[in-house]
């Protein structure tokens, strides 16, 4: 009677092993679809933004981009990057910096900040966090984090 018993559980443990590991891989399959298609509407919402600033540069405008970077006040200097020829004027006046040494930049986010014309270590320190967060598409407080090991370079 008890080698029954012990079989009947065996074969019982055997197939809610069984259940609860289809269970998790339907689980771990759904929640990666959730991340591509979160990615798929990051991406496509970029290339909006891109055409746009692509669309506003052909007609001679100033981007939503560059004008939603809050301006410091009245009377101080305002950093070379935020100047409407920041293009003209970084390439004169310095070299590009190599922004990968700061900790927390990577290829990706070098590209992202060469893309918005940071291309030294004195425009990303001029930076705000929030507006750093806008341009990397990252949380404010990873923003932060990245300015702090800038400014301790």
């Amino acid at each position: 009677m008890r080698q029954k018993h012990s079989f009947n559980f065996l074969i019982g443990l055997l197939f809610g092993g069984l259940v609860g590991l289809l269970f998790w891989y339907w689980q771990k399959s759904t929640s990666a679809e959730d991340g591509a298609l979160a990615l798929l509407d990051k991406l496509a919402a970029t290339e909006k933004r891109a055409r746009q600033v692509k669309e506003s540069l052909e007609r001679g405008e100033e981007p939503d981009m560059l004008r939603n970077i809050p301006l410091p006040p009245a009377g101080s200097e305002v950093p070379s990057f935020l100047s409407r020829s920041r293009v003209e004027s970084e390439s004169e006046t310095a070299a590009a910096d190599d922004l990968t040494q700061v900790k927390g930049i990577g290829d990706v986010f070098n590209g992202r900040l060469q893309a918005a014309g940071i291309t030294t270590f004195a425009s990303l320190k001029a930076l705000s966090a929030a507006a750093l967060a806008d341009i990397l598409q990252i949380r404010l407080g990873r923003a932060e984090n990245i300015l702090a090991e800038a400014n301790a370079m």
